[in-house]
Formats: C-alpha cells, sequence, structure tokens
C-alpha cells in the first residue's frame, strides 16, 4: 500500500468519521458537505451545492505546511515569551538573546536514519547571557536547547527508525455559549460557559431568582459581583456597565456589600471559594499570585479566536490584540444570561462543526514547545539559586540542559494521545 494512501484513509478515519457510519445519509441531510474520496492522495469532493467539484489539501500537504509555519513563527514566539530571570538577590540576570537562534542541519540522512533506528533531528541553539549587575560585566555563551525532530516533505517524521505522524485535533472553540438544561425539579437553567484558548472554564448560570453565579469549581460558585469585584470594578461601575442593574440590585445583601467593600475583600472570598479553604485567610501577595496561577491564567486566556468569537456573540468591540477576559466581557456575558432567562435570544449547539477549530501540528508542537520552555526557566532559577547558596560561580551554558525538551519529544512517542499511529511502508 502506498504510503500517501495510508496517510489519507488515516485522516478519513480521524476528520470525518461520519462518511464511513453512512455516506449517503450524510449528503442526504448535508447536501452542502458532499462526499469525499481520495485521487493521488489528495481528497476531491462531490455535491457541494453547485454541482461541481472542489479540492481538499493533501493530508501531507497540511501536516509540512503547519510544521513550517511552527520553525519560520512559532519558535521564536515562544522563545521571545521567556522571561529574564534573576537570582532572590538581584545581582545576577539570566536571558536569551532570541534573535541569535539556529537549527542546525542534521548530521545524518532521512534513509540512514531509518536504517540505524535513529531520529531524524536539528539541533537548537541559543546564546544566552549572565549579567552581574554590581559590575555590569556580561558572559554570553552558544547554548544547546535539544534536539527538534524534523518532518519531510510527506508529513511524517522519523523517531527512533519509525516513520510517524502528528494528528491534528478537533476541539471546542474558545469563546462564550449559552444552554439550558432541566434541573431536578424539572425547571430549567440557564448557564452561559466561557472557554479559555487552554480548554478551562468558567460557568455562569442564573437561578430561579434570577441571581447570577460564577461557578469556579465543581461544588463552589460565588456572586458575579464578587467576581467582578475581584477583577478590579466596584459596584458604581459594575451598575453603569450593565443592562439590568436592578437586577443585580435584587440580590445585593448585607452580607454581599461586605464582600465587595473592597478588592481585597473579594478575592479573599474568591480564594476561599475556590481553593475550598476555611478559617480566614489574610490578603497577600503571594495569595493573588497564586489564584492568578490557578484560575486566571488558565480560564481566563481567550486566545485570538477566542477574542473573536466573544466580540461577535457579545456584540463588543474589545481590540482583538486583548485576548484575556476582561471584567467587561463578564458583565455582558450576565447581561446575555438574563436576556435568554427572559426569553430573549437563542441558544447555541457545542457540538455543531462550526463551534469546533482544528489544533493543528503547529499549534501542537508551539504548545508544548512553549511547556519546554516553562521547564527550563524553572530549571534556570534552580541552578542560579543553588550556585549562589553553595558560592560556585554559573555560566550561562551549565545552567541550561536539554531534557526540558522532553515534552517536545514525547509528542512524537508512543506516550501522547496526539500521536495515534505508525506507518510502515510496504515495497
Amino acid at each position: 500500500m502506498e504510503l500517501d494512501k495510508i496517510l489519507c484513509d488515516s485522516v478519513n478515519r480521524i476528520a470525518i468519521p461520519s462518511v464511513l457510519i453512512d455516506p449517503y445519509n450524510w449528503m442526504k441531510n448535508d447536501p452542502i458537505m458532499g462526499f469525499f474520496f481520495s485521487i493521488n492522495g489528495k481528497f476531491k469532493m462531490l455535491g457541494d451545492g453547485n454541482g461541481g467539484m472542489s479540492t481538499i489539501p493533501g493530508f501531507n500537504q497540511i501536516q509540512f505546511e503547519g510544521f513550517c509555519r511552527f520553525i519560520d513563527q512559532g519558535l521564536a514566539e515562544e522563545l521571545y515569551k521567556f522571561p529574564k530571570i534573576e537570582d532572590r538577590d538581584q545581582e545576577i540576570e539570566f536571558q536569551l538573546f532570541v534573535e541569535t537562534y539556529q537549527l542546525v542541519e542534521p548530521s545524518i540522512k532521512e534513509r540512514d536514519a531509518v536504517y540505524e533506528s535513529l531520529t531524524y533531528s536539528s539541533e537548537l541553539y541559543v546564546s544566552g547571557g549572565l549579567i552581574w549587575k554590581n559590575s555590569r560585566d556580561m558572559q554570553e555563551q552558544t547554548i544547546f536547547i535539544g534536539n527538534i525532530p524534523l518532518m519531510n516533505s510527506l508529513g511524517t517524521s522519523i523517531v527512533n527508525g519509525i516513520y510517524r505522524i502528528v494528528i491534528n485535533q478537533i476541539l471546542q472553540s474558545p469563546g462564550i455559549y449559552y444552554r439550558s438544561e432541566l434541573n431536578h425539579n424539572g425547571i430549567s437553567v440557564y448557564t452561559g460557559t466561557i472557554i479559555s484558548d487552554w480548554g478551562g472554564r468558567v460557568e455562569l448560570e442564573i437561578d430561579k431568582k434570577a441571581r447570577i453565579w460564577a461557578r469556579v469549581s465543581r461544588k463552589q460558585k460565588i456572586s458575579i459581583l464578587v467576581l467582578s469585584s475581584a477583577m478590579g470594578l466596584n459596584l458604581r461601575e459594575i451598575l453603569e456597565n450593565v443592562c439590568y442593574p436592578e437586577i443585580f440590585l435584587s440580590f445585593l445583601s448585607d452580607k454581599e456589600k461586605k464582600k465587595i467593600g473592597s478588592r481585597e475583600n473579594a478575592i479573599l472570598e474568591f480564594y476561599q471559594q475556590f481553593t475550598c479553604v476555611g478559617g480566614g485567610p489574610v490578603f497577600s501577595e503571594s495569595l493573588c499570585k497564586e489564584l492568578q496561577k490557578k484560575f486566571f491564567q488558565q480560564r481566563c486566556e481567550l486566545g485570538r479566536i477566542g477574542r473573536l468569537n466573544m466580540n461577535q456573540r457579545l456584540n463588543l468591540d474589545i481590540p482583538h490584540n486583548n485576548t484575556f477576559l476582561l471584567p467587561r466581557d463578564i458583565l455582558a456575558a450576565a447581561d446575555h444570561l438574563i436576556g435568554m432567562k427572559f426569553g430573549m435570544g437563542t441558544l447555541d449547539d457545542m457540538n455543531h462543526l462550526k463551534n469546533k477549530r482544528i489544533r493543528s501540528v503547529a499549534d501542537l508542537l508551539q504548545d508544548q514547545f512553549g511547556l519546554a520552555l516553562i521547564r527550563l526557566e524553572n530549571v534556570v532559577r534552580g541552578t542560579i539559586c543553588g550556585a549562589i547558596r553553595h558560592k560556585l560561580i554559573p555560566t550561562p551554558q551549565n545552567l541550561v540542559t536539554s531534557t526540558p525538551l522532553t515534552p517536545l519529544m514525547n509528542l512524537f512517542s508512543d506516550y501522547t494521545p496526539y500521536l495515534k499511529f505508525w506507518i510502515e511502508r510496504i515495497h
């Protein structure tokens, strides 16, 4: 069986399973989509509504272009995110000079990698510098970051002599989705689910008394007023930026007023509900950082696609480069939820293909490379502190190891759900 045929069959099984189940019914129910078949490694689509035929790029072309996008853009984008690292006394600073990064040509050929059971990869080097702030001296060295498996024009990579491919994922598109479900009493409960670019969720729900809650965990929920206050708004600003201020005021009890009396009180209440801790936590900078890391970074980063979807769904005009969830988003989402409660607006079907997105090879590789750099940051930070504690003189090269790139290599191994196959060449 030809390699192109294997690749096309693989995509057919993953991307369009309904064709395999009952292609006739699929065409009958959705004639615009039509029916796919393979010619010379490319998909053709019949029944596109105009009686014509259109071509979908071959799977190998999609994979290879995604990998090139990662090499040309994704690597640099993640490297530029790498922060400057200082020791606790702020005497030493480490940084990467991203402009000088380079990928070295592989030392072996593809064919030799297969025959010798090796990985066809390229070595990544970046210049790094250590700056002693007291004397303003700087030591710069070229640092080996790790090996990045390369992809050939057929969309495959060679790992330990075996041809492997990384499968694109179909995920829920970030944004907000409104749904209605019946509770145990048979009463409709309206919810608005905000999905972040990382897959984290913030769920807003409105009860029978028209009180709005934000569910921060499976068992805990807080008032929308507390969430908005923790994000930096006071009560006057909240009421000025909503369409139904009287509804927000209707569930403002004395206890609620105390919780949102100041931002510190709102953050403490939010932290207590989110972490399910008892007692009386004390407001501190470390508490804010923990809440920022565990909640806001994971559940409130919308990304460019999420920002576009939020603006369209909520009729907002927030700039597309502002990809973080804002208090304005929360209040607009609450207004729409109230409208749903009173029969205004339409509900969303989260399972519809228009609400899905493809997480391509480029996205997967860039995400894993970003995780590798986070690990590298932690390694460098710990090594600097250890060197100072033992009165050793660090250098850029001995601060960095290639082990942080393990997540990127695992993307091509048997231990990841992203890779689901193994290709044999039959001659």
